[in-house]
């Protein structure tokens, strides 16, 4: 027997299936490939600058250590206070180290990207299997059917259309057919509007404009190397100040 779907249920089904797939292709392909343009453009410029001015920091305190033994009369030991900004300060020159490492990743392995077909494949395939398997649009459904869905999200994450492939081809005949309430389907279609709409406000998307409008990326680009250079001014006078003290 054919079961026979309200037509406003199913609208809300096909408006919340859109939704689920747009949140899920930001999370896992449009918001890493920002990210990953964002870093290649600008992050060797910003972490060169947090380099800097953790640079900067560590001078400070070096002269706050130096002038503390003046100001009790003891001789300067250089190497205790080292040991001392080595401490205090490992933390940070790791975070540094860690970014340097990203960037260079990111500079020497390019993701292998499907074909413009087999992207359209990719989602096609991928917006049936939400429709077909997600929790939220089919509440009732097997355990089976549940494992499908992780692996359906898990390949569509990494680009693989023929473990989507594999997923749509075992799925059972009659999955996706128990309806669910009409309240429930429009707070679900709300909750997701709003989802994707607090993303796009947050990191990465915040820095599509920087990516897409060369002028405000050259603006941005010239504003971080204006900035490097007033640190490395601001350094040279602190070392300028520690060589006076010793």
């Amino acid at each position: 027997m054919t079961l026979i779907i309200h037509p406003e249920v199913a609208n809300l089904k096909d408006q919340l299936s859109q939704l689920i797939f747009q949140y899920d292709n930001l999370i896992s392909h449009v918001g890493p490939e920002i990210e990953r343009q964002y870093v290649l453009k600008f992050g060797r410029y910003e972490y060169k600058l947090y380099e800097l001015e953790l640079k900067i920091d560590k001078l400070r305190r070096k002269l706050q250590l130096i002038q503390i033994e003046i100001n009790h009369e003891n001789p300067i030991d250089l190497d205790k206070i080292e040991k001392i900004l080595q401490e205090e300060f490992e933390e940070y020159e790791k975070q540094v180290h860690d970014q340097i490492d990203e960037i260079k990743f990111l500079e020497e392995n390019t993701p292998e990207k499907l074909s413009e077909s087999d992207t359209k494949k990719l989602k096609k395939l991928y917006r049936m299997l939400i429709k077909k398997l997600h929790p939220d649009l089919n509440p009732n459904q097997t355990f089976f059917e549940l494992n499908l869905f992780y692996r359906a999200v898990y390949c569509f994450e990494h680009g693989d259309l023929n473990g989507l492939e594999s997923v749509a081809a075992i799925l059972p005949e009659n999955a996706g057919e128990e309806t669910s309430q009409i309240d429930d389907l429009k707070r679900l279609v709300k909750e997701y509007e709003d989802k994707i709409m607090e993303l796009k406000k947050k990191y990465p998307f915040n820095k599509r404009e920087l990516l897409e409008d060369e002028d405000s990326g050259m603006k941005y680009k010239d504003m971080l190397l204006e900035l490097i250079e007033d640190r490395k001014k601001d350094i040279e006078t602190l070392e300028n100040e520690i060589n006076d003290l010793i």
